[in-house]
């Protein structure tokens, strides 16, 4: 009997064949033994061997550098080759739910199902995703193709009935693709400019997004006729200023011209095909009077055709860039009204009625630039955020104010930063809407004093607010973060109802736990219902971009989930079960025993820089951002370090301490019986614990017990593996289990069978740290591959 994963391990059964076939063809027997030595040692320590631990140990130390060096490649291939297998196998299950008749979880049909009808909650809804750059998004494009290349060979082995000859060239073109993977460098030979991480951020629209955004809408519209929801997309890629002293006037320019130049060339491509398409000949059918009388096509050509003619025209006016958005949108609907009035109902609801909603989500500028600027850099008139707002401004003029109307305000800490930026913006002649970014627990607390003060400064109808994950959880630690965000969205919702303010929050989410990641339609429902209300925006950021969205058929998946799950938001929920008392005492013990080792013990700082690979980040090409902001003294000030490289560096050692440390002393204080009623009626307790048990699944503490060479003193660690077995401990008490994860067996499955392979990358990674901190030089670039290796296996790294 098959199962559904059967195909799965079909195809990383296949993927892990041909990469052993290449591996030897290109190195030889030798290295594969090695690498399959070390696999061998490493699932043995899995199961319970502490012999074979060590033997992994003493093993991979026994190696020379350019083994090392070729076994970690061996094993960061395998991990790029089974991520294509699993991100396949997701679309291949959605596809079977339907096939089967079965209505998919989290998508359209089951928020259908759960409300009745979408139209009500699709009346007033909004969704916007934002794209941002960060240095954590390790894999190149050039890669990322080759991915996808490789999935479509994936898709092909899914065809009924293959003949042998098909799946012996599938088989062909899988060696040769694995091939070109091995051969090609995951490491940029380079930082990143920022004009590169723009081309990296408009790869996803061009190659998924474009088609999958406008699919979602027609099959929402098909659910909801009235359906006033429209997906959105924005990005902060080459405006957002805060800590890259990279990025300014020049670099939003370039975005926002590469974004209208990619966004033209679509369409006009879509156009093109619609015109050599459609042949309808006035001799058959009349049409619209005017329709084909368009001076820029000569008389003569296509003279009978007049859509034809009316497409050309376009075409061509969009070539010279002279249509703005509103007229491009009325001569489609000319073209529209013409087809429905003569027989061609079918054809308007086919190929026209696609462009269409692909104008409506795109415009001309395809996605919204934010531009995002420090507090300091307000207060104090910066130089070059006086220069950035001038040429936004000018920008602006040219663009549209669809392009461009926002100004994130990182570390908002009173109303004087909102006043000052909105006096900024209007001295530069921009029109934008200040967006506080509340980002430590403090500010967060006093979010809605803020805003209440900005309200009485500058009444408006709208407002959208920002709350930050990262800095809140690299401060507070994960409970208690997560808990102030949740709170500060109580109090600003309220604000908001009271004034009679339309509010938006902006949801700063990370890939991690730790930053406010994990599964997005869990995270949207167990926000306060009255703060989403039907409204979502949020960040999607570094490797999570590629995972959701680098392939079509995950991108529609992602896209559906988090449609669907705002349209629930905006359903009445009952919030009885919120329980403001007992999450308050959590959300303190953890801060406190958090803060007590991170922040108030004098030796930490020395033991997380030896610990942990913090300090090699930075030689680490992936992004144009520096690691710290500006006005560190020294490296080991941790104040100064961004909350993205402080989580993945912690990911690395597999310890990602800041998504759990001062949890288990938290839930071990609280009453058992309590917490477990909370994680079966609450929606925010349930995703805060199946969040943290998920990261600890990922954790192993025998493995971040081998970076113990690295430090000379040890003792921190005693505190860290003592809290990480209450915490697990704790979670297991809650959700009643006797392994992690045992609820989600699919994803329990999939981190057993990845840790054998994760485990000799850690096991490497310690001996080329040791190797690089005595001064080898030729250690460096093996131990960047260890970086971007292990952060592609745990996938979620910042």
């Amino acid at each position: 009997m098959t199962t559904e994963t059967d195909a799965l391990r079909r195809d990383v059964r296949l993927l892990g064949d041909t990469l052993g076939l290449v591996i030897v063809e290109q190195e030889g027997e030798e290295i594969l033994e090695l690498e399959e030595r070390a696999r061998r040692l490493s699932l043995a320590g899995r199961r319970g061997s502490t012999e074979a631990m060590d033997q992994l140990v003493e093993f991979v130390g026994s190696l020379d550098l350019d083994q090392q060096a070729l076994v970690l490649r061996a094993f960061a291939v395998y991990f790029q080759l089974v991520n294509i297998a699993e991100q396949h196998h997701r679309i291949r299950r959605r596809r079977a739910y339907e096939n089967e008749g079965r209505i998919a979880p989290e998508s359209l049909a089951d928020a259908e199902q759960r409300l009745g009808t979408l139209e009500d909650a699709a009346r007033d809804a909004s969704v916007e995703l934002v794209l941002t750059s960060h240095p954590t998004e390790a894999t190149r494009r050039t890669i990322l193709r080759g991915h996808r290349r490789i999935a479509e060979l994936l898709r092909e082995l899914d065809t009924p009935e293959l003949p042998p000859s098909a799946l012996e060239r599938i088989r062909r073109r899988l060696a040769e693709e694995v091939t070109i993977l091995w051969q090609t460098d995951e490491l940029r030979s380079r930082r990143p400019h920022v004009v590169d991480e723009i081309r990296h951020g408009l790869w996803f629209f061009e190659q998924s997004l474009w088609q999958t955004a406008p699919d979602l809408l027609g099959e929402l519209r098909r659910r909801a006729p009235e359906s006033a929801v429209v997906p959105r997309f924005g990005t902060w890629i080459g405006g957002d200023l805060d800590g890259n002293p990279h990025t300014g006037a020049q670099t939003v320019e370039a975005a926002l011209k590469r974004a209208r130049d990619l966004a033209l060339r679509l369409l006009r491509n879509d156009i093109l095909e619609l015109a050599r398409t459609w042949g309808m000949s006035t001799a058959l059918v009349d049409a619209s009077p005017g329709i084909g009388d368009v001076d820029d096509i000569p008389p003569s050509q296509n003279d009978d055709e007049p859509y034809r003619r009316r497409l050309s025209s376009i075409w061509e006016r969009l070539g010279l860039d002279v249509l703005t958005v509103d007229e491009l949108r009325r001569e489609l609907d000319i073209v529209d009204e013409s087809l429905r009035s003569h027989r061609a109902e079918r054809v308007a609801d086919g190929g026209l009625a696609d462009l269409r909603r692909k104008v409506e989500i795109f415009g001309l500028h395809l996605a919204k630039l934010d531009l995002r600027t420090h507090a300091d850099a307000v207060r104090s008139g910066e130089p070059r955020l006086l220069e950035t707002l001038a040429a936004a401004a000018r920008l602006q003029r040219r663009h549209g104010r669809e392009a461009l109307d926002r100004l994130i305000v990182s570390m908002t800490q009173t109303v004087d930063d909102l006043v000052r930026a909105d006096e900024l913006a209007r001295e530069a002649g921009l029109d934008v809407q200040a967006v506080p970014l509340f980002e430590t627990i403090d500010d967060l607390r006093n979010a809605d004093s803020v805003v209440a003060a900005y309200l009485d400064s500058v009444p408006r109808e709208r407002l959208e607010v920002m709350v930050g994950y990262s800095d809140s959880g690299k401060d507070g630690g994960y409970l208690a973060a997560n808990w102030e965000i949740f709170r500060a969205q109580e109090r600003l919702a309220a604000l908001a109802e009271a004034r009679g303010v339309e509010l938006t929050i902006f949801h700063g989410r990370g890939g991690s736990t730790s930053r406010g990641g994990g599964p997005t339609w869990s995270a949207i429902l167990a926000q306060p219902s009255h703060a989403t209300a039907g409204r979502l925006k949020l960040t999607e950021q570094g490797e999570t971009v590629s995972f959701k969205y680098g392939l079509p058929g995950l991108a529609y998946r992602n896209l559906e989930g988090a449609v669907a799950a705002t349209l629930l938001t905006a359903a009445p929920r009952n919030e009885d079960n919120v329980a403001a008392g007992p999450m308050a005492s959590l959300a303190a013990a953890s801060m406190r025993t958090y803060r007590d080792f991170v922040w108030n013990d004098p030796s930490f700082s020395e033991f997380f820089h030896a610990f942990t690979p913090i300090d090699e980040l930075a030689l680490l090409e992936i992004g144009s951002r520096p690691v710290s902001r500006a006005g560190a003294a020294t490296a080991q000030e941790l104040q100064s370090l961004r909350a993205i490289p402080w989580v993945f560096a912690w990911t690395q050692n597999r310890c990602l301490l800041p998504a759990w440390f001062g949890a288990g002393t938290a839930l071990a204080e609280a009453d058992t019986a309590e917490l477990r009623r909370l994680y079966r009626t609450w929606p925010f307790f349930r995703a805060l614990i199946e969040n943290l048990e998920m990261t600890l699944a990922k954790a192993s503490m025998r493995i971040a017990r081998l970076y113990l060479r690295l430090v000379d003193d040890p003792a921190p660690f005693a505190a860290i593996e003592a809290e990480n077995e209450r915490t697990v401990a704790a979670v297991l008490e809650i959700t009643e289990s006797e392994q992690l994860l045992d609820r989600h067996p699919v994803l329990q499955r999939s981190v057993a069978l990845r840790n054998p392979y994760v485990d000799p990358m850690n096991a490497l990674q310690v001996e080329l740290l040791l190797r690089h901190r005595a001064g080898d030089p030729e250690a460096t670039r093996p131990l960047l591959r260890s970086i971007a290796g292990i952060a592609g296996a745990l996938r979620n790294t910042g």
